[in-house]
């Protein structure tokens, strides 16, 4: 199942945020470095901030009545490096390890661009840290392609370089 977050869920997206994103990054910044930005973006008041902005949009999945993993995105979020219009951020995807495999990342990717197609945009945009070689292949599987390289501010102090990749609505078979 899969459901629209709200208010009421920022404890649920605190926990799965905090283990998910330290999963999937630990490998890309020095542990301080992964800390601090932890600290500042995955604390409880800044998930309650995040959730009353209206321009984000939570979702969550779960698998027998278990918070398995969330999505955040964005509409027409426009980047400099697309020329296409109307585009949708996803600004984060994350799956619990214990839930890898039984195909919930692709559901709820599968969710958000259909969310995304049903409000008019033209295609979705996202950032992966160039050492996640395992997320950017799920993600060409879906159509989404390297537009540039880039650089995502973790801390003051650290870069991680990245991607952005695009995945553009009508050159897609996105199922």
């Amino acid at each position: 199942m899969i459901i629209q977050a709200s208010l009421q869920h920022a404890g649920v997206l605190h926990e799965l945020g905090a283990e998910t994103f330290y999963k999937a990054h630990q490998d890309s910044a020095p542990a301080h470095e992964l800390a601090t930005y932890m600290k500042k973006a995955y604390n409880l008041d800044a998930i309650k901030k995040e959730l009353a902005n209206p321009v984000n949009i939570y979702h969550i999945i779960e698998h027998e009545a278990t918070a398995a993993g969330f999505s955040k995105m964005a509409l027409t979020m426009n980047h400099p490096a697309i020329a296409l219009e109307r585009v949708s951020k996803m600004d984060q995807i994350y799956l619990l390890d214990s839930f890898h495999g039984l195909k919930l990342g692709a559901k709820l990717l599968r969710h958000n661009i259909d969310y995304s197609k049903s409000r008019g945009q033209n295609g979705m945009w996202l950032v992966v840290w160039v050492g996640n070689t395992t997320a950017i292949s799920f993600y060409e599987k879906f159509g989404f392609r390297i537009v540039v390289t880039d650089q995502f501010h973790l801390t003051d102090t650290h870069l991680s370089p990245c991607y952005i990749m695009l995945l553009e609505y009508a050159n897609n078979n996105v199922q």
